[in-house]
C-alpha cells in the first residue's frame, strides 16, 4: 500500500446526494486521503489513500483536475495540512487583533491562520503552503495536522500517547493531566530511525512503560514500528473511528488506518 492509491466507494452511493455529504481531506508531507461522510446518516461513501508520495503537491493538484469525486459540491469541506509553520497559544496570552506578533515566530510571511480550541483554552496559530491551499476548494475550512488528533482528546486516557503512522512519517500528541502536553511530527523511513526519535520522546517527556499508548494510521501488529514500542511500552492499542461513521467499505479494511482522517469530520 505504501507505493499504490486506495478508492473504495461504496456502490449505492449517488453522486447527486453529494450536498448532503462532508468531504474530508488529510494532506501530510507524504501522503493523502480523503473521505466523503453523509450528514444524515453518517455513511461513509468513499474512502482514497495514497502513502509515499514524492510531491505531494503535485499529486493533490492532479487529484482535483482529475479525480470527478473532487468536483462535487459538498455541504462541508474540511482539510487537515501538515505544516511546520505552527504554535499553540493559550487563551489568556492570545489577542486576534495583533497576530502579527506571533507571526514572526512562524519562520514565514505566508498568510496566518488561527483556530481556536474552546474545551482545551489555546488557540492555534499557523501558516500553510499556498500551492497546496490554492488547489482546494475555497470553501474550504482548513486545519492543521495536529487538529485530528486533538479531536480525540476526550477519547483518550488522562496520560497517554496517540501516533497516526503514514509509511514514511509519524504524527504524535502526548496528554496529561488533562492537557496537551506535546505534539509534533517526525519523517522515519526506517524502524532505527523511529527509535531514534521514541527514546528521545520517552527521556524528554518521562514517559514510563505503563502509559496507554494508541496506534492509528499505516501500521500493523509485528511490524517493525509496532515491535519497536513494544520495547518500550505494554500498553498498546490500535485506535479505531471515533465517530458514528458506519460503513461497509472498512468491513475487509484494517479500521485503524483512517482513523486521523475519519477525525477531522470532529474538528471545528
Amino acid at each position: 500500500m505504501s507505493n499504490n492509491s486506495l478508492l473504495l466507494v461504496d456502490p449505492n452511493f449517488n453522486p447527486d446526494a453529494s450536498a448532503n455529504c462532508h468531504l474530508l481531506l488529510k494532506i501530510t508531507n507524504d501522503s493523502f486521503s480523503y473521505a466523503v461522510v453523509s450528514k444524515d446518516t453518517e455513511e461513509i461513501n468513499l474512502i482514497f489513500d495514497k502513502q509515499g508520495c514524492a510531491d505531494v503537491r503535485k499529486d493533490l493538484r492532479l487529484a482535483f483536475e482529475t479525480d470527478h469525486h473532487l468536483s462535487l459540491k459538498y455541504a462541508t469541506v474540511k482539510a487537515a495540512i501538515h505544516t511546520s509553520n505552527f504554535i499553540f497559544i493559550p487563551d489568556e496570552w492570545f489577542d486576534d487583533e495583533n497576530l502579527s506578533v506571533y507571526a514572526q515566530y512562524l519562520g514565514t510571511d505566508a498568510k496566518v491562520y488561527t483556530k481556536h480550541n474552546k474545551s482545551l483554552g489555546f488557540n492555534t496559530v499557523f501558516c500553510l503552503n499556498d500551492e497546496i491551499k490554492a488547489s482546494l476548494p475555497q470553501e474550504t475550512d482548513l486545519f492543521t495536522q495536529s487538529e485530528p488528533l486533538i479531536a480525540l482528546f476526550n477519547h483518550l486516557a488522562d496520560e497517554s500517547l496517540l501516533i497516526d503512522f503514514t509509511a514514511v512519517s509519524f504524527n504524535i500528541l502526548y496528554t496529561k493531566d488533562k492537557k496537551v502536553v506535546f505534539q509534533n511530527h517526525y519523517e522515519s523511513e526506517t524502524a532505527e530511525e523511529f527509535n531514534y526519535f521514541l527514546l528521545l520522546m520517552i527521556e524528554q517527556l518521562g514517559l514510563n512503560d505503563t502509559i496507554p499508548v494508541y496506534i492509528q494510521g499505516i501500521i500493523n501488529e509485528d511490524d517493525e514500528h509496532y515491535n519497536c514500542l513494544l520495547k518500550y511500552f505494554n500498553r498498546l492499542y490500535f485506535f479505531f473511528p471515533a465517530g458514528k461513521q458506519n460503513s461497509e467499505l472498512l468491513a475487509d479494511m484494517p479500521k485503524h488506518y483512517f482513523s486521523g482522517l475519519l477525525a477531522l469530520d470532529l474538528c471545528e
